[in-house]
C-alpha cells in the first residue's frame, strides 16, 4: 500500500457502488487516482491509508418512508458519516502523536433540503434558513457529524440537489410515463426542484479535490426549475397526449412522509463553486 501512496493519491469512497459513486470512481481511476470502496464493515485501518474520503453512503430516499425506513435513511447517513470522523480523528491524534503531519481532505454529502421548502427565497451557502422537517433536520445532523473531524481534516460538505441522469435516480422514472404518451404532475407542479446532472456533480467533486477547497457548497445547477416546467420539457420531447395530476393526498397514502420529496422544494444558488471558478457543462435542463 505504501508504493501505491507514493506513486497515486488514494482516495476511499463509501457508497462507491451507488449510481454517483460508480461513475464518480470511473472518472477518478481513468484521471490515475487510487480508489478504495469503504463498505459498511470498513477499519480505521482503511481510511489511514486514504488522502481523500468521499463520503456517499445512505439509504434511498425515493422509497415509502415506513417508519423503518425512515430510520435506514437516517442510520445510513448518520452512523456512517460519525465513524468516518472517529476514524479520521483517531488517526490524526496518534499521527500527531508521532510526529507526521498528513493533510486529509474530506468530502462529504449532504442535500439542499437542508433549506427551508417552498420558499420563493434563493439560498446560496450563506443562507441559514434552514428547514425542521425529517429531511431538513437528517442533513445538519449528517453534516454536523461530517464537521466534527474539522480540525483532523479538510471537510467540504456537498449539498446535492436532484441529480439529473438517464443512467438511473429520478429521471428515468420521471421519462417512463411520457414515453407512454403521458404527462404525469406531481402535487400542483409548482414546486421547485434544484437540479444537477450527474456530469456536473462529478466534475465539481474533482474540483474540490484539484483545488483543496473545504466549506459547505450547493452542488446545484444555477437555473431552477418547476416541477410543472420540468414535466413540460419531458412532454414536449416524447411528444405525450394525456396529462395525469396526481394531488399530494394521494401521494401521501403511497409514500407516506416520503411524498415530501415530489411535492415541496428549494431554489439554491451555487455561489461558491461558481465564485471558485467552478464552470457547468450542463446550467439548463434538457432530455
Amino acid at each position: 500500500m505504501q508504493e501505491i501512496r507514493n506513486s497515486k493519491i488514494v482516495v476511499g469512497i463509501t457508497g462507491a457502488s451507488g449510481l454517483i459513486g460508480s461513475h464518480l470512481t470511473n472518472v477518478l481511476s481513468d484521471k490515475d487516482y487510487t480508489v478504495i470502496p469503504l463498505k459498511r464493515g470498513f477499519d480505521t485501518g482503511s481510511v489511514q491509508s486514504c488522502d481523500i474520503v468521499i463520503n456517499l453512503a445512505g439509504a434511498n430516499v425515493g422509497k415509502r418512508w415506513s417508519k423503518n425506513h425512515k430510520k435506514e435513511i437516517w442510520s445510513s447517513r448518520i452512523e456512517t458519516t460519525k465513524k468516518l470522523s472517529d476514524a479520521l480523528n483517531d488517526i490524526f491524534k496518534k499521527e500527531s502523536e508521532l510526529g507526521i503531519k498528513k493533510e486529509r481532505l474530506l468530502i462529504s454529502a449532504s442535500a439542499t433540503g437542508i433549506y427551508k421548502s417552498d420558499s420563493d427565497q434563493i439560498f446560496t451557502e450563506k443562507s441559514y434558513e434552514y428547514g425542521e422537517d425529517f429531511l431538513a433536520n437528517l442533513c445538519k445532523a449528517w453534516e454536523e457529524e461530517a464537521m466534527r473531524s474539522k480540525d483532523s481534516a479538510k471537510v467540504a460538505i456537498v449539498r446535492f440537489g436532484v441529480v439529473m441522469t438517464k443512467d438511473g435516480g429520478a429521471l428515468p422514472r420521471m421519462i417512463l410515463p411520457s414515453r407512454l404518451g403521458i404527462k404525469i404532475i406531481f402535487g400542483n407542479g409548482n414546486q421547485k426542484i434544484s437540479w444537477i446532472s450527474l456530469e456536473d456533480l462529478v466534475r465539481g467533486i474533482l474540483f474540490i479535490i484539484e483545488n483543496k477547497l473545504d466549506g459547505p457548497f450547493n452542488f446545484t445547477a444555477p437555473g431552477s426549475l418547476t416541477y410543472s416546467a420540468l414535466s413540460d420539457i419531458i412532454s414536449h420531447r416524447y411528444k405525450t397526449f394525456i396529462k395525469i395530476k396526481i394531488p399530494d393526498v394521494v401521494l401521501g397514502l403511497i409514500l407516506k412522509e416520503g411524498s415530501k420529496v415530489l411535492t415541496s422544494g428549494q431554489i439554491t444558488y451555487p455561489e461558491r463553486l461558481i465564485e471558485s471558478g467552478f464552470k457547468f457543462n450542463s446550467p439548463l435542463f434538457t432530455v
